[in-house]
């Protein structure tokens, strides 16, 4: 038999090479695994930002997606806020300036359908009325040919789904994590009441499902159900 001793003296050199080697190849798979963890909530068909994750946000948890772009867009040089529960005028989202003064407003669709002129114009009017040069229009879905004509030559910044997407994709991995865990917290997809800020019930009616107050009777606002 060959002295234990021997044998490792003869298998050093080869002990040097493959043990650095087991090693490394062994915390690589860790940290591909720790990269690959998903976030709380989230499924392994949503592990990712995709166009079909941010169509499931419910319209409230969409506006602060919305607004995380805004502010990692101007780099901090401005503030960003969604407007307080109830009824908004027409603004979903308030750019401000350090001296508090406003300087942008927003308005977010979380849709499946096309967004019209007609709502563009809305945006325009009251970027007149606030008198604010900037607006943005984000969507989850697409904008009509229309709506993309009007707002050509203007302070009118549209933002389809797709578009968000691509932005999001070109942050950082660190970012893009940062805004899963914003968007999936929680219950994300049920929508919540625009008046009472809590969560909606889907019921049926004559015209089929619909999305309706917890506080009904004393609420009586109701959404409609995306369809996919």
């Amino acid at each position: 038999m060959i002295d234990n001793t021997i044998l490792l003296v003869a298998l050093e050199p080869l002990l040097k090479i493959i043990v650095p080697v087991m090693a490394a190849s062994l915390l690589i798979r860790y940290l591909v695994r720790k990269v690959k963890k998903l976030p709380k909530n989230v499924t392994k068909n949503e592990s990712a930002w995709t166009l079909d994750l941010l169509m499931s946000l419910e319209w409230k948890r969409y506006e602060e997606i919305c607004k995380e772009l805004l502010l990692i867009e101007n780099k901090g040089h401005f503030n960003v806020n969604v407007t307080p529960m109830g009824s908004d005028g027409g603004i979903d989202l308030k750019v401000t300036d350090s001296k508090n003064k406003m300087v942008a407003i927003g308005q977010c669709k979380a849709w499946n359908s096309s967004v019209g002129v007609s709502l563009i114009r809305e945006l325009y009017g009251v970027m007149a009325s606030e008198q604010v040069e900037n607006g943005y229009f984000f969507t989850t879905s697409f904008f009509s040919k229309d709506a993309v004509q009007f707002a050509h030559g203007k302070k009118l910044t549209l933002i389809d789904g797709k578009q968000q997407i691509k932005t999001i994709l070109s942050l950082s991995n660190a970012q893009q994590a940062y805004l899963i865990k914003i968007a999936t917290e929680g219950d994300y997809k049920t929508p919540t009441c625009p008046s009472c800020d809590k969560k909606m019930i889907k019921r049926n009616g004559e015209k089929g499902e619909f999305w309706g107050c917890q506080n009904y009777p004393r609420c009586k606002t109701t959404l409609h159900v995306r369809k996919n």
